[in-house]
């Protein structure tokens, strides 16, 4: 398995020299929509402004703490998921059922997206950076690290389901990216929104306890409980996506 992820990370690294220009944009791109929304904490809030209990400095930890776990799972799961899908679409799987591993994660060792790695390097350092504003104990720090984590996880695991929608639906490869247009609209404080939107992606589709989770952690609102139960969820979301890989595998049929 270290074979294969050091080939993977030889290509991708290759890729991205050859690729430079491309790659040096898409993080540019990427690093503009992150200070627009920094930029826009500053716009909600003043120095001495509190809405609904959360400061200027709460939020900017929120919308960093997203862009960290997104761009760790764009970096890590990204590049397998787009090859999974049209891999399903266009019958193509017989290559990875023939590899002694696991399919339902040999795929993501197709690459890492490189441009996300340097976006993810400039966006934990801000974080860490807003987290020195805080008085955080040894404990809650470790409860951060996990919830961000589980949110990469969580972010992983949704996108999968939507994927393998692909085996009954033909016309579901738009659903790849379903997960990380709700992961930018919910991207608030879950307090700002109303009360069913709150349940049901709270407890439906669980975006929000992704992008709030962290934030909640620091400010005592989130408790090692709620940690646990964000982390049973994730299970639970991993055997539902390998139950419905199982059955998609029955309903694959392959182009050759």
């Amino acid at each position: 398995m270290m074979r294969v992820l050091s080939c993977a990370w030889d290509k991708s690294l290759k890729q991205f020299m050859i690729y430079r220009a491309t790659g040096w944009l898409t993080f540019l791109l990427a690093i503009i929509f992150y200070a627009i929304e920094y930029v826009t904490g500053y716009v909600y809030f003043s120095s001495n402004t509190s809405v609904n209990g959360w400061d200027r400095t709460d939020y900017l930890v929120l919308v960093t703490g997203i862009s960290v776990m997104v761009s760790a799972y764009n970096f890590i799961f990204i590049l397998g998921h787009e090859e999974l899908s049209e891999l399903i679409v266009d019958g193509g799987l017989d290559s990875l059922l023939l590899k002694p591993l696991d399919p339902y994660w040999s795929v993501m060792l197709v690459g890492f997206d490189m441009p996300s790695l340097i976006e993810l390097v400039v966006t934990t350092a801000v974080f860490i950076y807003l987290l020195q504003n805080y008085t955080l104990g040894i404990i809650k720090v470790f409860m951060i690290i996990w919830a961000l984590i589980m949110g990469v996880m969580m972010i992983f695991l949704l996108n999968r389901i939507c994927i393998c929608f692909n085996f009954w639906l033909a016309k579901a490869s738009s659903l790849g990216g379903v997960i990380e247009d709700l992961t930018s609209m919910l991207s608030r404080p879950k307090v700002f929104f109303p009360t069913i939107i709150q349940l049901v992606f709270t407890f439906v589709v669980p975006v929000l306890t992704v992008t709030n989770m962290p934030v909640e952690i620091i400010k005592g609102d989130g408790s090692v409980k709620e940690l646990v139960y964000f982390s049973i969820a994730c299970v639970a979301l991993y055997y539902l996506s390998r139950y419905e890989w199982n059955q998609g595998m029955k309903n694959y049929y392959s182009a050759n």
